[in-house]
């Protein structure tokens, strides 16, 4: 009787866990509603989507005749599966792709005097033909040689978001291939560090349109939440945690606004198109939905394993991309992990235009 009672419970107590999940999937498939309360909706759907299967597993033992329920919920949430996990057979590059890197590169602070050497050294001899870095800056390295300086050879064209001659941290396109336009905006009450920047490339007999943006940072300062619990000091858990939720809505509020600066640039773009740039927002985002709708994902449709892009905590989450247009064949996308200089791993991609 008593485990009778017991399983009634169970059942009844997950319902409201099939019927959250399913609204969640509906706000992330169809992007209906732009409330800054969706964008945690949307990003608690791995979450909700894990416990779906958890649960469809748990009741394969206790009754199987229920499992169904949560099993197929789990399943109907597979394309955002996908988002986070993917396996991709390894392609070979061809002499005629076109190859893109794009990196977050903190306008090269906090290093160690060895670490910023070798950041440059990255940034510089990373093999790429365009290359779209963001919290980009004048800094010099130990020798007095600033990082625009040693990509001229190399690099001839680029575009900045803000006066070559000043700037702290800034959105920049150093490309092999000559720049026919550019054009760059700061988002409005944010620094140039946070916006877009694009630059229409002839890459042979073609013609690309490169669009590099940062979108508002969250502001999740982890480490101080985990150093307060690990302090037991309760006060400061309370003001961190409403710190971070405060954050989050800012965010959200605030990408809903940029994003369609970005949506309009790809619409009205008359080349194909690659978007590169630091999110600021997991794949189940709003912004990154936009931007899905128009575009195909470099790591869905290449990429391998998490491809988690962040160097510091919470380090398992994925806020960097590069999105392309469906003419555009993707050959391989890598997430360097092993390049550990930056709060970002940077990101690389090759594709064949149309």
């Amino acid at each position: 009787m008593i485990k009778k009672i017991a399983t009634s419970l169970l059942w009844l107590s997950s319902l409201p866990l099939c019927m959250y999940t399913l609204f969640a999937y509906f706000l992330g498939y169809t992007i209906v509603w732009e409330h800054w309360f969706a964008g945690f909706v949307m990003m608690s759907i791995p979450i909700a989507q894990g416990a779906c299967l958890v649960l469809g597993l748990l009741w394969l033992y206790i009754r199987p005749s229920r499992a169904w329920v949560f099993l197929v919920i789990w399943l109907m949430g597979w394309p955002f599966t996908v988002r986070t996990l993917h396996i991709s057979p390894n392609n070979d590059n061809t002499e005629n792709d076109l190859t893109v890197l794009s990196y977050n590169v903190f306008s090269f602070q906090g290093l160690k005097p060895s670490d910023k050497e070798s950041l440059f050294d990255y940034v510089e001899h990373s093999d790429a033909d365009i290359k779209c870095f963001q919290e980009f800056s004048k800094t010099s390295n130990e020798e007095g040689k600033f990082a625009a300086d040693l990509l001229k050879k190399e690099y001839p064209y680029r575009a900045l978001n803000a006066n070559p001659s000043h700037y702290y941290s800034t959105l920049a396109i150093y490309s092999k291939y000559p720049i026919i336009r550019k054009k760059g905006k700061a988002f409005p009450g944010n620094s140039t560090s946070n916006g877009y920047l694009l630059a229409d490339i002839i890459f042979r007999k073609d013609t690309v349109r490169i669009i590099n943006l940062q979108l508002q940072s969250m502001g999740i300062r982890v480490g101080k939440v985990a150093k307060a619990f690990n302090n037991k000091d309760e006060a400061m858990v309370k003001t961190e945690g409403r710190d971070i939720l405060s954050s989050l809505k800012k965010g959200f509020i605030d990408h809903a606004r940029e994003i369609k600066s970005i949506e309009k640039l790809i619409d009205e773009s008359p080349y194909p198109v690659i978007v590169c740039g630091d999110f600021n927002e997991m794949p189940y985002g709003l912004a990154y939905g936009h931007v899905r709708d128009r575009l195909e994902n470099a790591f869905e449709k290449a990429g391998n394993g998490f491809g988690f892009t962040l160097n510091r905590s919470p380090k398992f989450v994925r806020i960097d991309n590069q999105f392309f247009s469906e003419k555009i064949k993707i050959h391989s996308f890598t997430t360097h992990s092993e390049i550990k200089y930056s709060d970002h791993y940077p990101i690389s991609a090759s594709y064949t235009l149309p």
